[in-house]
């Protein structure tokens, strides 16, 4: 996957998916905002890149080693309370 920093490097949209016709694409705004970009056909060669990528498979480490779990009822019940304050039901 490369990552382009459009505040370094700005691209033009063609140029980009150029780019994310070759591979995964990560682009990150001047804001930090990250996007991804790739090719929406192609799921097997985005699963070979991603097993390549290191920093891809430092972040699988760092989530999978994190001891803080959520459990879903407090999820959902979190997800609920805020539809009734919207005035929505679930």
């Amino acid at each position: 996957m490369r990552t382009i920093e459009l505040e370094k490097e700005p691209l033009d949209l063609e140029a980009v998916i150029k780019l994310a016709s070759q591979e995964p694409v990560l682009l990150v705004t001047p804001e930090g905002k990250e996007f991804c970009l790739a090719e929406a056909d192609d799921f097997e060669r985005e699963v070979e890149t991603l097993r390549g990528s290191q920093a891809f498979q430092r972040f699988l480490d760092e989530r999978s080693a994190s001891t803080r779990r959520i459990p879903l009822e407090e999820i959902e019940a979190e997800i609920e309370q805020e539809l009734a304050a919207q005035g929505k039901t679930a």
